[in-house]
């Protein structure tokens, strides 16, 4: 494989003798490296030399008829502040060798040493390399930096660097962002330590405290929200983000972002509040329902049953009176059918509407909604209560009795179920109603679905009353309804029904 050979060195050779500059050319010329020069005599010359390629070194003879190598460098370090300045001189003094290289010149010599040009001009090169490196690595940490402020300020939060040493926390970096945060200059904080913990409220800042030294002690990663004063008296609620890096024993570093969620926890706030509403609408929305069940159910019993009644005596009395007439005797048995189907359908109702069972109980409700549902239904349905008596406030009782009426018309509906279990239970302050069926049980992802207004009315009837409802179920072995509501707000609401 064949070398490639390094470009010639393109160098301004600033010399008024054209011997002096073959003698040098020539010297030159004995190393491995070709030479491409040109010489110039005056400033003019050296400006448009300059301008008009790129070169890799400037060597120089002292003292010229026009200029000086002094004045010489001044041109060359205003058009390239690297390119390698050489000095070569047939006399020069030593105070005018120290002020030309405090002036930028690499290396000066003598023309009667000029076998220390090669080397000079070397290592006059690789110091000019090095010195581009490092000048282009500062630009590029200067560029970094300016990126990383210009970011930094634009962000909805600020960026902070803080320095735990010794159990001390000090903020030794923040962003532009503390002016929108705190109402407060960033050299503010980090020029006084504890100036950024008094800006978070007393019973937060104890948190965050905590927070901060068991983050640092165990160096795990800082995950934060409280509450922070600012300046102009507003209260706003942040979030601390950070990672922690050790530099040194009883020394670690946090990189991080405070971050302003106060719209988010308005936000919250605000939705907390409608749901608040939307159950306190639903609750109030079920007990009108009930009342209007029982309203409607007291008219049935009260009008359409007392009709049915009389009009039953009526045919009785036609039935009597129109025995011997065989004409009439079919067809008043079917009306006697009729009335018969008739009340037994607005008993159905109104017990459907408002069961008069409830008087009894819940236990007696349950118990008998159990039967019920196994005579009409034809699946096996158990029931069992921990007491033989429980009791509750007429809100919760109705409640209980409607969300096992709930569960038991989807187990007839879904389920596919050959047998139920009912169980009741009251014990350390709450009741506990589990219904279970062994039935083809209910995908993970229909428990949420929108239209699932039962289940969500279970939840509801439940949560108004401070009670939860715990719905599992698993594909091919049945669907399990857990129930639980606080047995001590049930007893006083109890004790005050009683009251009124």
């Amino acid at each position: 494989m064949t070398a490639v050979s390094a470009p010639p060195l393109a160098l301004i050779v600033i010399e008024d003798s054209p011997d002096d500059y073959a003698l040098l050319l020539a010297r030159l010329a004995r190393g491995e490296r070709k030479v491409d020069a040109v010489r110039v005599e005056t400033r003019q010359a050296l400006d448009e030399a300059l301008t008009s390629r790129r070169w890799d070194a400037v060597i120089s003879d002292h003292r010229l008829p026009q200029f000086t190598s002094l004045e010489a460098l001044a041109v060359v370090r205003a058009h390239d502040r690297e390119l390698p300045f050489l000095i070569v001189s047939g006399a020069i003094g030593e105070e005018v060798a120290v002020e030309a290289m405090r002036a930028g010149a690499d290396d000066y010599l003598m023309k009667d040493k000029l076998g220390r040009l090669e080397p000079a001009l070397t290592r006059a090169l690789e110091a000019a390399a090095a010195r581009r490196r490092q000048r282009a690595a500062e630009q590029a940490l200067i560029e970094s930096e300016l990126r990383f402020r210009a970011l930094t300020a634009n962000l909805p939060g600020m960026v902070f660097q803080l320095e735990e040493t010794d159990g001390r926390f000090a903020l030794s970096y923040v962003s532009e962002g503390a002016r929108r945060l705190f109402d407060v200059a960033p050299e503010a904080l980090t020029s006084q330590p504890e100036r950024w913990l008094a800006q978070v409220p007393r019973a937060d800042a104890l948190a965050l405290r905590r927070a901060l030294r068991g983050a640092a002690s165990e160096r795990h990663d800082l995950h934060w929200i409280g509450r922070v004063n600012t300046a102009a008296g507003d209260v706003r609620w942040i979030e601390v983000a950070a990672s922690a890096r050790a530099v040194a024993p009883g020394r670690a570093i946090w990189d991080g972002i405070v971050t302003d969620i106060t719209p988010q926890k308005q936000a919250e706030s605000e939705l907390r509040g409608s749901r608040e509403e939307l159950r306190t609408l639903a609750v109030h929305q079920t007990r009108v329902r009930e009342q209007e069940r029982e309203a409607i159910a007291r008219e049935i019993h009260d009008d359409v049953g007392s009709t049915l009644t009389a009009i039953k005596f009526e045919l009785a009395f036609l039935r009597n009176a129109l025995k011997s007439d065989e004409r009439f005797t079919a067809p008043l048995a079917r009306v006697g059918q009729l009335i018969d189907t008739a009340i037994l359908s607005s008993t159905r109702i109104m017990h459907d509407l408002r069961p008069g069972i409830l008087d009894e109980g819940v236990v007696a409700a349950l118990e008998w909604q159990a039967r019920s549902f196994e005579q009409r239904m034809g699946i096996a349905c158990r029931f069992a209560s921990s007491h033989d008596e429980i009791p509750l406030s007429p809100e919760q009782a109705i409640a209980v009795f409607r969300i096992c009426q709930e569960a038991l018309n989807n187990v007839a509906k879904y389920a596919e179920a050959r047998a139920v279990d009912i169980r009741l239970r009251a014990g350390s302050g709450r009741l506990t109603l589990d219904i279970g069926d062994d039935g083809k049980g209910i995908e993970p992802g229909d428990l949420n679905r929108p239209d699932r207004f039962g289940l969500r009315g279970m939840r509801e009837r439940a949560h108004s009353l401070g009670g939860t409802v715990d719905i599992q179920g698993v594909p091919g072995s049945g669907t399990r309804i857990s129930v639980s509501l606080p047995l001590a707000r049930a007893a006083s609401s109890h004790e005050a029904s009683y009251a009124r």
